[in-house]
C-alpha cells in the first residue's frame, strides 16, 4: 500500500504542478492581451477558476499525504505525548471516513451538473466534481495508510515513508 501510495503522491504532485504552470501562463497571458495588446479573452477568467479549482484539490491531496493538511493530531500529540498514537488513529479515522462521505456527495454531484457548462467554455461544471471525487478518494487511502502505519509496532515503521 504504501508504495501505491508514494506513486500516487508523485503522480498528482506532476499533475498539480503542470497545472500551476498552465495556470500562470493562462494568467500572464491574459495581462499581456488585456493590458498590452488591448484584446480581451473572454474565457479566460472561467478557465482560470477550473483550473484553479483543480490545483486546490490536489494541493488538499499532497497536504495531507506529507502531513501538513490536518493539524488536530499535531497539536493534541504535544499536549498529551502519551495519546499521540490514539489520536493519530482517530484523526485519521475521521479524516478517511470524512472523506469517503465527500467522495460519495462529489460522484452525485458530478452527475447532477454535467449538462451545465460554463458560459465561454465547452466544459462541464461536473469536472469541478471530478477534482473534488478524486481528492476525497486519494485522501481516503492515505489516512488509511497512515491509520495503518500507526498500528505497527514503532520498530517497524520506520520513521518515514
Amino acid at each position: 500500500m504504501r508504495r501505491l501510495c508514494r506513486v500516487l503522491e508523485r503522480t498528482v504532485e506532476v499533475f498539480a504542478a503542470a497545472l500551476v504552470v498552465a495556470f500562470t501562463i493562462l494568467i500572464l497571458a491574459d495581462v499581456l492581451c488585456r493590458y498590452v495588446l488591448h484584446i480581451a479573452i473572454p474565457w479566460v477568467s472561467e478557465m482560470s477558476v477550473f483550473l484553479f479549482q483543480w490545483t486546490v484539490f490536489l494541493g488538499a491531496i499532497l497536504a495531507l499525504r506529507q502531513g501538513m493538511h490536518f493539524g488536530v493530531g499535531l497539536v493534541l500529540a504535544r499536549i498529551w505525548p502519551a495519546s499521540a498514537r490514539p489520536l493519530g488513529l482517530l484523526v485519521n479515522a475521521i479524516v478517511c471516513a470524512t472523506s469517503v462521505l465527500l467522495l460519495v456527495l462529489a460522484i452525485r454531484m458530478s452527475i447532477r451538473t454535467w449538462d451545465s457548462t460554463y458560459s465561454t467554455l465547452e466544459i462541464s461544471h461536473g469536472w469541478a466534481y471530478v477534482a473534488v471525487a478524486i481528492s476525497a478518494g486519494a485522501m481516503a487511502l492515505f489516512a488509511l495508510e497512515l491509520g495503518l502505519g500507526l498500528l505497527r509496532p514503532a520498530a517497524q515503521t520506520g520513521g518515514g515513508k
